[in-house]
């Protein structure tokens, strides 16, 4: 997995055991982030706007997502949580993902935030 970082932006390929190709995209900001996920290319999905308070989520569909509506609302919900903040989460991909395909991505982005929070 090749990864760039550059102050508070950091992109990552994530090769999942399936042989699909994800792109992850993460912006830090003071009071929140913008993650990105989409599959093959650099491509606009389901956004869901995520806010944390009180180790409760609200949550609003802003672009649903058609293949994986769930996934989608749980990893900005997980992600807002982990934060205690703001975010929005992109999703993008061509087919529906199996449960194992969602557990690997959903694993490269706590690892991701959980090396961000600890800096």
């Amino acid at each position: 997995m090749s990864e760039t970082h550059e102050g508070n932006y950091i992109e990552k390929k994530i090769n999942l055991k399936s042989n699909r190709v994800f792109l992850l995209k993460f912006i830090e900001f003071k009071n929140g982030c913008f993650v990105s996920i989409s599959e093959d290319l650099c491509k606009i999905g389901g956004i869901h706007v995520s806010v944390a308070s009180n180790n409760r989520t609200q949550s609003a569909r802003v672009i649903p997502n058609i293949r994986d509506p769930i996934f989608a609302k749980t990893l900005s919900e997980k992600i807002s949580l982990m934060i205690n903040g703001i975010v929005i989460t992109n999703f993008n991909n061509k087919n529906p993902m199996s449960l194992s395909e969602m557990q690997e991505i959903m694993h490269e982005v706590l690892k991701l935030l959980e090396a961000k929070t600890s800096d």
